[in-house]
């Protein structure tokens, strides 16, 4: 609000970067983390809808570090819901390492959903 009434500044050149921490650890208390990316983005798109919002999306798999399909399928999965579902802009990635949801595996694309949606 002070930003905007305030100060003046494009409400459209506010840009939103909630910290994507990592899943899949084994550890309970970081199992959610994805989950609340996913819903801190959608209050974000809510309360501020010309706002941008973006995310550096390795680090939600870094907890398989050096397993590159298992990554790139989690980050797969994770996108899919953060643009579509909750209005995500922009998902800091590597774009050569980008798998398109629909090209996932069943088997794989379930269990990615298991590990982002625990």
């Amino acid at each position: 609000d002070i930003l905007v009434n305030e100060v003046n500044f494009p409400p459209e050149d506010i840009v939103f970067d909630p910290n994507v921490l990592t899943i899949g650890t084994g550890m309970e208390e970081h199992a959610n983390y994805g989950v609340d990316f996913i819903n801190a983005t959608k209050t974000i798109r809510e309360q501020c809808p010309y706002a941008k919002i973006s995310g550096g999306i390795s680090n939600l798999s870094f907890g398989f570090r050096g397993v590159m399909k298992i990554r790139e399928s989690i980050h797969s999965v994770f996108l899919h819901h953060a643009i579509l579902e909750s209005g995500m802009d922009v998902g800091i990635v590597n774009a050569h390492e980008m798998i398109h949801v629909d090209d996932l595996e069943d088997d794989m694309k379930v269990l990615c959903k298991n590990v982002v949606f625990p």
